[in-house]
């Protein structure tokens, strides 16, 4: 029997590449009928692009809708929940739920039946918000490397059985696009990339980008690239994109509030610095271990705090600390630093190998594939039952076994960082 699995992609487009391969992997298999429920026209648009980039199946997608009365009346942060619970019923009518965020957990919170649903969570950060107590619904948990594994696990938000390696799809899904490092300036300066969270407290935009495009200029020793996380400008007014917008200086400093090179790793791959606070983008940097630099714009006891585990990686500063002065120190001390990026970023992402430059590749399993068929397995090895409701038969769904078959997918030949 063909097992038939729904992937709500409702967490926005910085979220796709983080999971949406695995559901182009199902697809492809034969072995799944996969249905992705988009929230609107273009993440559609968004998704089949994704798929002809890879050079992968798409399946089928179904846009969600919403009453126009209700949209009416619902601020746009509401609209992907109430969404969301419109095409319950519908979405939960399959074998199995594959998401990369977790209020698709409201599903197995519903009145009536839901099928396994297994989560690849999106970026492999250190806030506390990553190891939420929303993992409990899971009912498997595909994580990037062993660090969140680990956390998880000891936070009690997952069992053992529950929380399986499975590598980081991102990273994977580049390799296979040929993704490498483009220049981004005319000239050679090093690259500075100020990539601050949307986080309002956390996040340090709003008191460090216009300081730093202004010292970067007066120095004339490198570029700058200011790219936010891709939701800080989502509901922002024009005029306030405006302002941002204007911090861009020919030939000197890119502001980019959320194109596609935002989110499909361009700016870390091409940075020399990375300058920022608590993103999870650190990590996709560090694949290639370089230089780093940390703002602590909310005075934060970070050390010995696991949700900073990240500021280890670059020195620390303050918001009135002399930024031309940071810039130089964190460049000059990046040697002692390296090692400790090298050995969490390789905990963090699981089956990264570098080779004598630095570029990334995988070792064994190539974790798309691999996430796909430990799904195919789960799924064929489970015993099927037959769900009731309303008093009437249904089709057939799957419960979870007693065990997990270890299992490793061959890797995709010739693909680095």
């Amino acid at each position: 029997m063909t097992a038939t699995v729904h992937v709500p992609a409702i967490g926005g487009s910085h979220q796709f590449l983080h999971f949406l391969p695995v559901a182009f992997e199902l697809e492809q298999s034969r072995q799944c009928k996969v249905r992705i429920f988009a929230p609107t026209s273009d993440d559609a648009d968004g998704i089949a692009a994704l798929a002809d980039k890879l050079a992968m199946p798409l399946p089928e997608i179904v846009i969600m809708k919403m009453p126009g009365t209700l949209q009416a009346v619902l601020p746009p942060a509401a609209q992907k929940t109430a969404k969301l619970m419109l095409a319950a019923n519908r979405i939960r009518d399959c074998d199995a739920i594959l998401c990369a965020e977790r209020t698709s957990t409201i599903l197995k919170r519903l009145p009536g039946h839901c099928p396994p649903l297994f989560h690849i969570p999106h970026g492999a950060g250190d806030r506390a918000v990553g190891f939420e107590d929303r993992f409990r619904h899971f009912d498997k948990v595909f994580v990037a490397g062993a660090k969140d594994r680990e956390r998880l696990i000891a936070g009690g938000r997952c069992t053992p059985e529950r929380c399986v390696i499975g590598g980081p799809v991102k990273l994977a899904a580049s390799m296979r696009a040929s993704l490498r490092p483009q220049p981004l300036f005319p000239d050679a300066r090093p690259v500075i990339l100020y990539n601050p969270h949307f986080h309002r407290r956390m996040g340090s935009g709003p008191i460090m980008a216009r300081r730093l495009a202004n010292a970067v200029c007066a120095s004339d020793r490198y570029n700058l690239v200011i790219a936010p996380h891709i939701r800080m400008a989502r509901h922002w007014s024009d005029a306030r994109k405006q302002a941002w917008q204007a911090l861009a200086v020919k030939d000197r400093v890119l502001v980019d509030l959320g194109s596609e090179r935002s989110v499909d790793m361009s700016y870390t791959m091409a940075a020399n610095l990375y300058v920022g606070d608590v993103s999870s983008q650190i990590y996709e940097y560090l694949v290639r271990p370089r230089p780093c630099l940390f703002m602590n714009s909310h005075d934060a006891a970070w050390q010995g705090n696991p949700d900073y585990a990240m500021w280890d990686f670059g020195p620390v500063i303050e918001p009135d600390d002399d930024l031309e002065r940071a810039i130089r120190h964190a460049f000059e001390s990046w040697p002692a630093y390296r090692a400790l990026q090298v050995k969490r970023t390789e905990a963090a992402f699981d089956g990264i190998v570098r080779d004598e430059a630095g570029n990334a590749g995988f070792a064994g399993a190539e974790p798309c594939q691999r996430i796909a068929h430990m799904i195919t397995h789960y799924l064929s090895d489970a015993e099927p039952v037959r769900a009731s409701r309303e008093g009437r038969t249904v089709r057939s769904h799957w419960v979870t076994p007693g065990h997990d078959r270890d299992y490793t997918a061959k890797a995709a030949p010739g693909a680095s960082l």
